[in-house]
């Protein structure tokens, strides 16, 4: 009876144990069903946004593409109906423009002379007159003093003179040449050693672009009366300074409106000193104002051979020499 009790036991227990199994399983099948049921909405929520974002991706391409060639083609017709615009008005206006353009020569040919004649005025090429060079005679200036800056180096430089006859440094002004020193004597010194007949000084140039005209002249009005001092019997001149060519004016250092009013204010110097003006510059000059290509060096300021002789001629004319104006 007893081991009866503990079969029925046993049976109850394995029932109970079935009945949970199967229970167990039926819960995890319900799970699984709804895990299914939730996956199925998710898959198909996610697949339906995917083709309609691919289908408007391809609308709105497939919109784009057309918008594109629509501008274009727009932009395009617009292009095509300025040009054919303006062909029209180009057509329209032709009879016009060809009456215009056949007096347009009429028009340039005038104002072609006035071009021709800037550069004429300018220009050393157009230069027509050309001046007889004065003569002279060298013994006359045997006696003779040359005081300046480099121009009138080149009286030695190129054997007008000897050295011993020219008082001249490069870059020499009316200020510096009262205390400068040329082979070991001062202008003063030279004068009073020399007693020389003539004086031609001609300075200036070389402070026309840094230093005032009027200070230059007040200098060279002093000067002369030192040198007075020491020989006053030495007849001085104060020569203008030479010209400058329109080239060399157009560096904008040194131009010829600084030259002429320096050389106005050194003849009232000149003319207060007791020396005598000698207007130089006149005699360099071409018919356009400017330092004629006949006298003038590469650089506009400096002189040639033929600058040099007309410029003793024109001394030896206008000092008492033989010698007359070809002219």
């Amino acid at each position: 009876m007893k081991e009866k009790r503990q079969h029925d036991g046993s049976g109850i227990l394995i029932f109970l144990v079935a009945a949970i199994a199967v229970i167990a399983v039926a819960f995890i099948a319900v799970g699984i069903l709804m895990y299914n049921d939730e996956e199925i909405p998710v898959q198909t929520s996610g697949t339906v946004p995917a083709e309609p974002v691919t289908e408007k991706s391809v609308t709105t391409d497939a919109v784009t593409e057309p918008t594109v060639l629509s501008t274009e083609t727009s932009a395009l017709s617009e292009t095509e109906t300025k040009a054919s615009a303006t062909v029209s008005e180009t057509t329209t206006e032709t009879p016009a423009d060809t009456s215009e353009d056949t007096k347009a020569p009429e028009t340039e040919n005038t104002a072609a002379p006035e071009n021709t004649e800037a550069p004429a005025v300018t220009s050393s090429a157009a230069e027509t007159t050309q001046r007889e060079l004065y003569t002279y005679d060298k013994s006359y200036f045997s006696n003779d003093l040359f005081i300046g800056d480099s121009i009138y180096t080149g009286l030695y430089l190129y054997e007008y003179f000897p050295e011993s006859q020219v008082f001249a440094k490069m870059g020499m002004n009316p200020q510096s040449v009262r205390t400068a020193s040329v082979n070991g004597y001062t202008a003063k010194q030279k004068v009073a050693a020399m007693k020389p007949a003539h004086i031609f000084i001609m300075l200036g140039t070389n402070g026309l672009a840094y230093m005032s005209p009027s200070l230059m002249a007040n200098e060279m009005k002093a000067f002369v009366g030192e040198l007075k001092s020491e020989s006053s019997d030495s007849s001085i001149y104060v020569v203008s300074i030479p010209p400058v060519t329109y080239a060399h004016e157009l560096k904008g250092k040194e131009t010829m409106e600084m030259v002429n009013k320096y050389n106005g204010l050194l003849e009232a110097a000149a003319a207060d000193s007791g020396a005598v003006f000698l207007d130089l510059c006149s005699q360099l000059k071409n018919d356009n104002g400017y330092f004629s290509s006949q006298f003038a060096e590469a650089d506009g300021m400096h002189f040639l051979g033929s600058a040099y002789k007309q410029m003793l001629g024109y001394f030896y004319k206008e000092t008492g020499g033989a010698s007359e104006d070809p002219a």
